[in-house]
């Protein structure tokens, strides 16, 4: 009979990255030193899990610029999302994640998050529906970005009502949510366009798209009414955010069509308008006559067993541009401000 796997030695403080004004990245964060969750009583059924990896969140650096510190909340550390692997359990917890060990992906909710308990440091407990394992197989830095592109892939699919034989065109395919909806896409037996700059063409394609677009060679309205106007998407999926792309639309989406939106390029100022405009102005003042429907949506468990079990089966991959150190994290938050990276920007937590 095997022995039982020891508990590994948790330590009374950790490293975490913790907010200590408003303003950018690099004068808002503080590397600090903190108490250690305590571990989940046997009544709980909480996990208390080792970080390895952090995936970052695109509108991270605009919440810290926004949003005043808020008073009594403790620690103030960012982030949704990550992987690790499961060290303390309490009793109420499902047998598979009771595992000294085991390798999981789990995820913060909204609200825990913008009160300051996020995911940057070393250790986190939190309850066991947010937490669901992998195989151990799987490479972490990858696997920590599960959670948020894949739940918002799979809604984008979801509430457009994306079938088998339909055309769509996925704006941003480069990027972590994009490259996620691309394949997720073509597993459904979906025609795909996908758009994105020169430089991500063969990391697109490795997608396997059918049609790539080079957004930077083109005037993309223009463009896609000539060459789609008499074959008109079913759906637009645009993960960047381009009014443009919706006003001129009719040009060369189906009239039952929809534009869905996730994407926030042009700022929340101008989205806000944007979303109201396109909502709620009357076709007959100049309203653009296809449905526009934008969404920000949590991570799930359920989207994350979904996800995980297409990566360990090899049916899909989660991009990652980039691994930083924690010791670097604003380096982190910089190349996430460049709206440049191809897939997820990951920090690297654990000390091996």
């Amino acid at each position: 009979m095997a022995s039982p796997t020891p508990t590994p030695q948790i330590p009374s403080t950790m490293r975490a990255w913790v907010r200590a004004r408003r303003g950018p990245a690099d004068r808002a964060l503080e590397l600090s030193i903190i108490p250690t969750p305590p571990i989940p009583t046997s009544s709980s059924s909480d996990v208390l899990i080792r970080v390895s990896h952090v995936s970052l969140q695109v509108n991270t650096e605009f919440l810290l610029n926004i949003q005043p510190r808020i008073p009594f909340t403790n620690p103030g550390i960012p982030e949704l999302e990550l992987s690790g692997e499961i060290v303390a359990a309490g009793d109420g917890v499902s047998s598979d994640l009771r595992e000294i060990g085991a390798h999981v992906v789990a995820f913060q909710n909204i609200p825990n998050a913008i009160m300051g308990y996020g995911v940057m440091a070393e250790y986190i407990l939190l309850p066991a529906s947010q937490v669901a394992r992998i195989d151990a197989g799987v490479d972490m830095a990858a696997a920590s970005g599960i959670n948020g592109c894949g739940s918002t892939a799979r809604k984008i699919i979801r509430t457009a009502g994306v079938q088998s034989g339909h055309t769509v065109l996925v704006n941003g395919a480069s990027g972590s949510v994009g490259s996620v909806l691309v394949q997720l896409c073509k597993l459904r037996g979906v025609k795909v366009v996908g758009v994105a700059s020169g430089g991500n063409e063969e990391l697109v394609r490795a997608l396997d798209v059918d049609e790539f677009i080079d957004y930077r060679k083109h005037d993309l309205p223009v463009y896609l009414a000539k060459e789609y106007g008499d074959k008109p998407f079913d759906f637009v999926l645009d993960c960047v955010g381009s009014q443009a792309l919706y006003a001129n639309s009719p040009k060369y989406l189906k009239s039952e069509g929809a534009v869905v939106n996730i994407g926030a390029l042009e700022g929340m100022v101008s989205l806000t308008c944007n979303i109201m405009w396109n909502k709620f102005l009357p076709v007959w003042l100049g309203g653009v006559p296809r449905p526009y429907i934008f969404f920000s949506t949590p991570p799930t468990r359920d989207d994350a067993v979904f996800i995980g079990r297409l990566v360990e089966e090899g049916k899909l991959r989660i991009p990652v541009d980039s691994v930083f150190d924690m010791e670097d994290v604003i380096g982190a938050y910089e190349r996430i401000a460049t709206k440049r990276a191809r897939g997820k920007v990951v920090v690297k937590i654990r000390r091996d």
